[in-house]
């Protein structure tokens, strides 16, 4: 009987939503330091929910497979980040960010007319899916918006070269598109 109540309860716990640092509010998600809140980008009808966040970044998911993380970083007024983009713009600001998080072999693409100015990229991890991922600068933030390729659209795409760039194309406009659904502080 012990063993039973034992696995109910663990089975309970799991099925129960994680602490949040953030909040809910109606269908949006508002950061614990009212830095960014963002529209529930997953449906509730496939599972979707908020699997981890932090006061900095919240991540969603879904059944199937989606997996969307919104993220804000500081910087300082003094940084070597602010420098550049009083003396290079936007653009070189964001990619040099990019390059450091990411790595040096980021190939970014600018997108003017998004946030003020914005960029897109593909992340390759070594083990797991394409990642696109988009980040714009507002005030000292910078705020980046990461979506993985789902698992169905991989297994069912061709795999020619053109199909190959079809897709990476879709999957950075997915994550410019979840860039602007933000409301930043």
């Amino acid at each position: 009987m012990e063993s039973l109540l034992a696995a109910g309860l663990l089975l309970w716990g799991c099925a129960t939503a994680p602490s949040l640092s953030g909040s809910i509010r109606g269908a949006s998600y508002v950061s614990s330091q009212g830095d960014f809140s963002v529209p529930f980008p997953v449906s509730a009808e496939v599972g979707g929910r908020v699997v981890s966040d932090t006061p900095q970044s919240v991540t969603f998911h879904d059944n199937w497979g989606s997996r969307i993380t919104f993220s804000s970083h500081p910087f300082n007024a003094q940084s070597s980040m602010m420098t550049v983009m009083q003396s290079q713009g936007r653009e070189k600001a964001l990619t040099e960010f990019a390059k450091t998080i990411y790595g040096g072999d980021t190939i970014v693409h600018y997108h003017a007319d998004a946030r003020q100015g914005a960029i897109s990229f593909i992340f390759l991890r070594p083990v797991g899916p394409k990642t696109g991922v988009a980040m714009f600068i507002h005030g000292e933030r910078v705020f980046a918006v990461e979506t993985d390729m789902l698992p169905g659209v991989a297994l069912l795409a061709q795999n020619d070269e053109q199909s190959q760039k079809e897709r990476d194309q879709w999957l950075e406009n997915r994550a410019v598109t979840l860039a602007q659904s933000m409301d930043v502080k």
